[in-house]
């Protein structure tokens, strides 16, 4: 760890109180705002600042659960239904389940670096296959 020389203390001091001092105005100003502001920003999300009643990270798993479900049903669908003749409403089935999966962990599962962008190129390309499979089978 860096050791911060007399002047940099200073410094770093200023900057301190100037930062209390803003949000003491800011407080002043609102005084209906909670004291620490970490604390609001993790208590409140969404519109019109409501309390969370979920917990955090059943929106994430819950719904990838969730989508792995349909999409288990979907490939057990697609297979028992299979001899039957083209189906293509348990294609396209298939197709969205896959294309709700790969939007879900691009979005939710990788934040910031390259497996974002791929994920994300993964699942706006799959997003153009589906329209493009509407567009040609389902337009005769």
């Amino acid at each position: 760890m860096k050791q911060l020389t007399d002047t940099e203390k200073q410094q770093l001091d200023a900057k301190i109180k100037e930062e209390e001092k803003r949000q003491q105005t800011l407080r002043e100003a609102n005084p209906d705002l909670p004291k620490n502001f970490k604390t609001a920003l993790t208590e409140t999300s969404g519109i019109s600042g409501m309390r969370r009643l979920v917990p955090k990270g059943l929106w994430k798993y819950g719904l990838l659960g969730l989508i792995l479900c349909l999409l288990a049903y979907n490939v057990f669908q697609f297979f028992r239904w299979r001899d039957f003749g083209s189906d293509k409403l348990i294609n396209l089935n298939l197709l969205m389940a896959l294309m709700l999966l790969f939007n879900h962990i691009a979005f939710n599962f990788t934040k910031t670096g390259r497996k974002s962008r791929v994920m994300k190129i993964v699942a706006f390309a799959w997003i153009v296959l589906v329209f493009i499979y509407l567009y040609i089978f389902w337009s005769t």
